[in-house]
């Protein structure tokens, strides 16, 4: 019978936010579905000249779709609804609070609403970083192995086979990187650039491997 030892080895890989991304939903509200999506349309047009004189770029602007529909809980009141959506993104916080901030004003009218809800952010690892927690997760493994074969008596002779596993991932706290949903509104640009800059948010992820080492009798020498 052949001898072996099998362990999973870890390694650490800290990945840090390099964008930030929402949805930006923009509704109105009007007696006839043709206002509806007129003025919807000239809203989103407002809302994307605004947003890139606030600094967001063509990349980070994207289109996300339109809508339109009577809402059910309005019973017998006359009217439809109509919305556009908008992708927006930006690898800094600060100036994308501020961009949506500048849309504020635009929604004075009661009829208009908007909402933003933050998606999970765009996570990225420095070079080389994975390549090391790949080492790192081997090395683990193998003093796992040596550690089960001094205590059995044996020897660690040779990898017999590796397997990658799934990456655990941690939650980083960034809005959009939890397990419920989060929604907010737009406002207080003015607050937004006066915010003191800080770190982006980070998030630890386990690269793991299943490794099985070949084992023969005797004391372990291996290191």
């Amino acid at each position: 019978m052949d001898r072996f030892i099998e362990v999973v080895g870890v390694g650490k890989l800290v990945e840090r936010v390099a964008e930030y991304r929402a949805d930006v939903t923009l509704q109105v509200r009007a007696a006839q579905v043709e206002t509806a999506i007129k003025e919807v349309a000239d809203l989103r047009n407002e809302c994307i000249r605004r947003l890139r004189d606030a600094g967001l770029n063509e990349r980070e602007l994207q289109e996300g779709g339109a809508e339109v529909w009577r809402p059910w809980f309005w019973k017998k009141k006359p009217g439809q609804e109509a919305s556009q959506k908008l992708l927006v993104s930006s690898d800094d916080m600060q100036r994308l609070l501020g961009a949506l901030g500048s849309l504020e004003p635009l929604f004075e009218n009661q009829r208009y609403s908007l909402s933003v809800s933050m998606r999970q952010p765009l996570f990225e690892a420095g070079d080389g970083a994975r390549r090391e927690a790949e080492r790192d997760a081997i090395t683990d493994a193998e003093a796992k192995a040596t550690n089960v074969a001094l205590v059995s008596g044996l020897t660690i002779a040779g990898v017999i086979e590796i397997e990658e596993l799934d990456v655990k991932v941690s939650r980083s706290g960034a809005y959009g990187d939890q397990d419920w949903g989060i929604a907010f509104a737009a406002g207080g640009g003015a607050a937004a650039e006066s915010t003191e800059p800080l770190e982006a948010a980070t998030r630890s992820s386990s690269i793991r491997f299943r490794v099985r080492f070949a084992a023969e009798p005797g004391a372990s020498s291996h290191h």
